[in-house]
């Protein structure tokens, strides 16, 4: 077999596995979401001081952890566009399209993004299903609050200062994460780097 054909066949194969990925971190997202929500319910259901106060944490944590998949999915997203690119230069401009197609149907890889949320392109489905399960969460958390606080006294006002903090920290790290592309760009760079010298 020539050296190209071999090369072909180890891309296409690094490719299904990148698309396998894609596929398994999007379904980890879905129940990751579904997970956290099942167990907000629960403690607002349980209605105890602690299992109102788990609510907002347990928010801030699913959001991260949504974000946290996200990542994964670009990664594989990432590679898989760098192998379409390496695999049409070979076979033929146009023979592989998908990450051109996700571009436009789901979100700009390229993007500044917060989590899912593409300040870009707020108007395409993955910033308003992002900005829908933000506001559920949101709200979750502040009908927590609303029944914890109050009987709390002058130790509310200490919880919601904590918590505050830690939703900043978290929305900050994120923000910056997210906006910043700086593992996007240094992947990317390394994938440019091998392909250069191959």
């Amino acid at each position: 077999m020539a050296k190209e054909e071999l090369r072909i066949q180890a891309w296409m194969e690094q490719l299904r596995r990148m698309r396998e990925m894609q596929y398994a971190y999007h379904k980890k997202f879905f129940h990751g979401l579904y997970f956290f929500l099942v167990l907000v319910i629960a403690c607002l259901f349980w209605e105890s001081p602690l299992s109102l106060a788990l609510v907002p944490f347990l928010v801030i944590t699913a959001g991260t952890q949504s974000c946290f998949y996200l990542h994964f999915v670009d990664f594989a997203r990432l590679h898989a566009r760098h192998l379409e690119t390496q695999l049409n230069k070979a076979l033929g401009k146009g023979t592989l399209v998908g990450s051109e197609i996700e571009d436009l149907y789901f979100y700009p890889i390229d993007a500044p993004k917060i989590g899912g949320f593409v300040p870009s392109t707020p108007l395409r489905f993955f910033s308003f299903f992002t900005f829908h399960w933000v506001l559920l969460w949101l709200g979750l958390a502040a009908f927590a609050l609303w029944r914890l606080v109050p009987p709390m006294g002058p130790c509310g006002r200490d919880f919601l200062v904590l918590l505050a903090l830690w939703g900043g920290l978290n929305l900050a790290f994120l923000s910056w994460f997210f906006g910043r592309r700086r593992s996007h760009r240094l992947m990317e760079s390394s994938l440019r780097k091998q392909s250069s010298s191959s």
